[in-house]
């Protein structure tokens, strides 16, 4: 049986269960479709580059709750009792979990650029770890950083984040002053692996240098 198909099955056992009523099994097609990615069902059983037999090798997954709302909000006859998307999105996950083809992460949030930051300031060595070579040119110590953007970027192999923001020091009052802060862009890259949604380990590249705008404020 595909994981398609568990899906479908475990999802209409959920609602069963939740409402004692019985889900259309098109309609669970299309939504497990969707929180794949897939405008349609048909779509999904079309994936040959990306199948969800390969889940397994994921480390992220991201349920396509956008894709999930549009999808839901065009099937005709859906019962008035279904659970949210972000219900559903999290018992597909939970699925996935107990049946064995995902064991990695789930990032469930809309906001993408938003989960990513999460990532950065949780795991700060992925973006400080690649600024050292700027730092050592400071008289400052730096154990952290501000995010204040985040742009996503989509394409058929996978997805790009960009972050921009800064890295400001604590001053070695000791040493001469040479700069306390760091302007850097940050690349996140997700490659697909499965599905429209299952991606490998974020790769960080990083680059930035410091931040010299206070020689403009001696000049002036």
């Amino acid at each position: 049986m595909s994981i398609h198909k568990e899906c479908v099955d475990a999802l209409r056992a959920k609602y069963r269960a939740l409402t004692g009523n019985k889900l259309v099994a098109g309609h669970a097609h299309e939504i497990v479709a969707a929180y794949f990615g897939y405008g349609t069902a048909a779509a999904l059983r079309a994936e040959a580059k990306y199948p969800l037999t390969l889940l397994e090798e994921a480390e992220v997954l991201m349920p396509a709750l956008a894709v999930m709302d549009q999808r839901i909000a065009e099937l005709q006859g859906i019962p008035g009792d279904l659970p949210t998307v972000d219900e559903l999105a999290a018992q597909i996950s939970e699925f996935l979990f107990e049946a064995g083809h995902f064991s990695g992460k789930i990032w469930s949030n809309r906001n993408i650029g938003e989960e990513v930051s999460a990532y950065a300031y949780e795991n700060p060595l992925t973006i400080l770890d690649e600024l050292s070579g700027e730092m050592a040119t400071t008289n400052a110590y730096f154990d952290g950083f501000y995010i204040d953007e985040a742009e996503v970027s989509s394409n058929d192999e996978g997805l790009t984040v960009t972050l921009t923001g800064t890295a400001e020091g604590e001053q070695d009052q000791e040493r001469a002053f040479s700069g306390d802060k760091i302007n850097f862009t940050t690349s996140v890259t997700f490659d697909l692996v499965a599905g429209r949604v299952a991606y490998r380990e974020p790769e960080f590249d990083t680059g930035g240098s410091v931040d010299d705008s206070y020689f403009d404020d001696d000049a002036a």
